[in-house]
């Protein structure tokens, strides 16, 4: 496993690095606005049954988070949005917004996928944004824990438990975390429906 510690600033190095990683198809432990994760890009199917067995996730029974680095690769991934989604994306993008959207037909079976849904957020953390970017791929991105289980957001004790199970791992010692995931919405019509209270916790700030 390799070790990529971010102290000061976003090294150029470290992030290709990183990159290289999802490019060959290794499982990146990475940080998000708040909470590490497992992560593998979105076309390697194999890494993504990977990350489930780890998770002692079940087969089907709902999709990801997948993190892209900007509307370049969200569009790669979704079909039309209307005008709602949007507003969202500028008012909350990047940051701590997962939104519900209408995924292409070529990704209704991939496993990110979820009753041809795909949940996704451009990525408030810097250094994971940068690493997507350089990578020119969308990352599925799960919390590091057995399904149903509390998340580890200890870097130190997620090395010790997962360094022989993972190509590689971003430690951040940049930004600040805290305990909440990401807030998760989808929009029908113009009314949005708060699927997961996280990070934006008040649900009237997300009406347009």
């Amino acid at each position: 496993m390799k070790k990529l510690v971010f102290n000061d600033s976003i090294e150029p190095s470290l992030v290709s690095q990183a990159a290289g990683i999802l490019k060959r198809n290794g499982i990146l432990i990475h940080p998000t606005e708040n909470l590490y994760g497992f992560g593998a890009q979105i076309y390697d199917i194999s890494s993504i049954h990977k990350i489930m067995e780890l998770k002692q996730r079940k087969l089907n029974t709902k999709g990801f988070v997948v993190l892209v680095s900007d509307y370049i690769q969200l569009e790669r991934l979704v079909a039309k949005t209307n005008k709602t989604e949007k507003d969202l994306m500028q008012r909350f993008w990047p940051g701590p917004l997962t939104l519900v959207l209408r995924a292409k037909k070529e990704f209704w079976k991939n496993p990110s996928c979820y009753r041809r849904k795909i949940a996704v957020r451009m990525v408030g953390n810097d250094i994971t944004r940068a690493i997507l970017k350089e990578a020119n791929l969308p990352m599925i991105s799960t919390s590091i824990n057995i399904s149903g289980e509390r998340s580890m957001n200890d870097p130190k004790l997620i090395e010790k438990k997962f360094r022989n199970q993972v190509a590689g791992i971003i430690i951040d010692n940049i930004n600040s975390f805290g305990e909440k995931p990401s807030t998760i919405v989808k929009v029908t019509g113009k009314k949005v429906f708060v699927l997961r209270k996280g990070v934006i916790n008040k649900p009237n700030s997300l009406v347009i």
